[in-house]
């Protein structure tokens, strides 16, 4: 019969066509996901940042407040470094506890001589921020000889350093002394039978003596007598930022950098100074349970006490002068990050087996 021979082929159609559909459906489906994977935010590297609580972390605090702004493919995770213990923090680096750190030069660049292999200086990033506190009122530094000066934190660090070095270019030798940074200094400070001949001190520290002696009405007044900086020719690199390890993806160095370069730049413009310094004095309170006003570091930032800067083109030759003439020290193998770089690539690198990149 002829509708029995049509009723398979009429069958046959009907399922093609069925078929086709759902495959279409399928495809669509399989774009559609595509597109949606495509178009969603890849999740953010983490970056570890350890800083100390001096001034590398002002303007860090900035980039951590708007990351949004300055650093949109990362998710910046701060870590506070062992404050006054070298021996704790060499620990967190040989443990790789972060990708990055700030803390000062010299401090690194020992590290490295002491066989830290896992930590190279990416740059410089802190270039002022060291001063000498006086009675006020005190004319001539030459009254410090053979006085004591105290020292914040401590002796033997970069506050103590560079300001034995500024006064003995003068021919004054004081005894420089540990006094400390909290509320021991504090009280040494505010009291005349108390009070040293001087203090050296890095920032902000130096800020908050000037504002809680205005605000508390000391007794003992203070005045920045020196910039033990600017005495040894200036433009000195004090803090640092560095890499933790040799496995950090440049890309993602290159975008901290980058942000890091955008917070300072924004940090140091005046109209900004109000609200970076609100910034600035929840992230010492949040991080390192140290509360300054932001009025101290406003004013700090006003009176540009403290500069930071990520691209100078120099800082090699200065890095070693300053390593040299104050500290003593040559530098050591495996200091800069680049020439790391490049001792890995060519351990990496299999005999007689040239570069190549991708077709």
């Amino acid at each position: 019969m002829p509708n029995s021979r049509l009723l398979p082929q009429a069958m046959t159609r009907i399922m093609t066509r069925i078929m086709t559909r759902a495959l279409f459906q399928a495809m669509f489906l399989v774009l559609l996901a595509f597109c949606v994977l495509a178009s969603a935010p890849l999740k953010a590297a983490e970056i570890r940042l350890s800083l100390p609580p001096d001034p590398n972390a002002l303007p860090v605090f900035v980039l951590m407040e708007k990351q949004d702004e300055f650093l949109p493919d990362d998710q910046l995770k701060l870590v506070a470094n062992p404050a006054g213990d070298p021996s704790a923090m060499r620990a967190m680096i040989a443990a790789q506890r972060m990708d990055f750190a700030m803390f000062n030069l010299v401090g690194g660049t020992r590290f490295i001589q002491g066989g830290l292999e896992e930590l190279h200086l990416v740059r410089p990033w802190v270039w002022r921020g060291i001063y000498l506190l006086t009675p006020a009122g005190t004319d001539d530094l030459a009254v410090l000889d053979d006085r004591i000066v105290l020292v914040a934190p401590g002796v033997s660090t970069p506050p103590h350093i560079l300001t034995q070095k500024a006064l003995a270019q003068d021919g004054i030798h004081p005894r420089f002394v540990s006094g400390g940074a909290g509320a021991v200094l504090f009280s040494r400070l505010r009291d005349p039978k108390k009070a040293p001949a001087a203090v050296a001190a890095p920032e902000p520290m130096v800020s908050l003596i000037e504002h809680r002696q205005q605000a508390q009405d000391w007794e003992q007044r203070w005045q920045i007598a020196l910039d033990p900086t600017e005495a040894l020719g200036g433009d000195i690199p004090l803090g640092a930022l560095w890499q933790v390890g040799n496995d950090v993806d440049p890309a993602l160095r290159q975008r901290l950098v980058k942000g890091l370069t955008r917070a300072a730049e924004w940090t140091q413009n005046p109209a900004n100074h109000e609200e970076a310094a609100r910034i600035a004095a929840e992230g010492y309170q949040h991080t390192f349970r140290m509360p300054i006003p932001p009025q101290a570091l406003e004013d700090l930032l006003r009176e540009q006490r403290v500069v930071w800067q990520t691209d100078d083109d120099e800082h090699r030759a200065r890095i070693e002068q300053y390593l040299s003439d104050v500290f003593g020290i040559a530098v050591p193998a495996g200091l800069y990050l680049e020439a790391a770089e490049n001792e890995a690539s060519s351990t990496d690198a299999s005999p007689g087996e040239t570069s190549r990149t991708d077709d």
